[in-house]
């Protein structure tokens, strides 16, 4: 949805009767996305209307297209329209920081998704966007991999340097380290397409025809990975097969299909779709006085053991109470 739109569609905001009270029904909300092409986020975007159906409330989507300057001028706009709450994943939180103090002044909550700062009012992520315990899903892939590859040859693909990926990159890489992995190559597909990341990694398998798996940011990254590895003539692992491992992440239909017909071995669902609704939840606690809390998605590993069993995710008949989320 453009700039337009959200300027004639987000007059009633955090200053109203309503949001004097707490929640209600009939706010207007708005969420700025990072990138609304990404296909994780079109699932986010539809558990947002999920949420803001169930609770009686209007949700307007700005998509920054991966420009950080475009999401501070976006934010600045819904928060001078006075909605009654912003969710957004900052693409960089320093620069927002203004941007969130402006907010807190007009008393609008402000819920950072896989993204802190300062006068954020609380915090929604992705299971995997967390490093902080040994079971965190990042950590698990790089056990997994060393499990089916001791002391194997790993190329790690990252991606924007978007603060929330480039964490992810991290986790994975120090993990794989300790694990005992060797991480041959480090290289980021900038562009975040399928494409260019086959671009991108056809060199590399030129280089390294030793590689044992590769991880990947997000799924269009390992798909496109995954078609430059069978141009080489690489066959891919189903994870206890051989041939090359490669393991993306968000759970993209593209990539389920792909496990399902083994051009990738597998994917890590963060379920965008109940990030979408845990970004309304956040919001409702929020007006109702109920702040600082953080909410962690589960997170899902799929891949040949129990894709059979795969449903997407806005199939499940979650509601804003039975949400796969933990609260702390």
């Amino acid at each position: 949805m453009g700039l337009a739109a959200l300027l004639g569609a987000t007059a009633c905001g955090g200053g109203d009767d309503a949001s004097a009270s707490g929640g209600g029904s009939g706010l207007k909300v708005a969420y700025s996305s990072p990138v609304a092409s990404q296909p994780s986020q079109q699932f986010l975007t539809d558990g947002l209307n999920a949420g803001a159906k169930e609770l009686g409330w209007e949700v307007n989507v700005v998509d920054a297209n991966l420009s950080a300057d475009a999401q501070v001028s976006n934010v600045q706009t819904m928060v001078q329209q006075n909605v009654a709450a912003i969710g957004l994943w900052a693409l960089d939180s320093g620069a927002m920081e203004g941007t969130y103090a402006q907010a807190k002044n007009a008393n609008i909550p402000v819920i950072g998704v896989n993204s802190e700062g300062q006068n954020v009012t609380s915090t929604v992520w992705w299971g995997f966007n967390l490093c902080d315990t040994e079971e965190a899903p990042f950590k698990q892939a790089a056990k997994q991999i060393a499990e089916a590859r001791p002391g194997g040859n790993v190329i790690v693909l990252g991606g924007p340097p978007v603060p929330s990926i480039q964490q992810n990159v991290k986790c994975f890489a120090d993990a794989a380290t300790a694990a005992g992995l060797k991480v041959i190559n480090q290289s980021d597909n900038t562009k975040d397409t399928a494409a260019a990341a086959a671009t991108l990694t056809a060199d590399l398998f030129s280089k390294h025809k030793d590689v044992d798996a590769v991880w990947a940011y997000n799924d269009s990254t390992a798909l496109g990975a995954s078609t430059s590895a069978t141009q080489a003539g690489l066959k891919i692992s189903d994870g206890k097969s051989e041939g090359v491992i490669i393991q993306g992440a968000n759970g993209d239909s593209d990539a389920i299909e792909a496990i399902k017909q083994g051009r990738i071995t597998g994917t890590w669902d963060p379920d965008a779709y109940a990030t979408g609704m845990a970004v309304l939840k956040a919001m409702d606690d929020a007006k109702k006085g109920a702040t600082g809390k953080r909410y962690v998605v589960t997170a899902k590993y799929w891949d040949k053991s129990n894709i059979a069993d795969y449903k997407s995710t806005d199939q499940l008949g979650y509601t804003l109470s039975t949400l796969p989320v933990t609260t702390n």
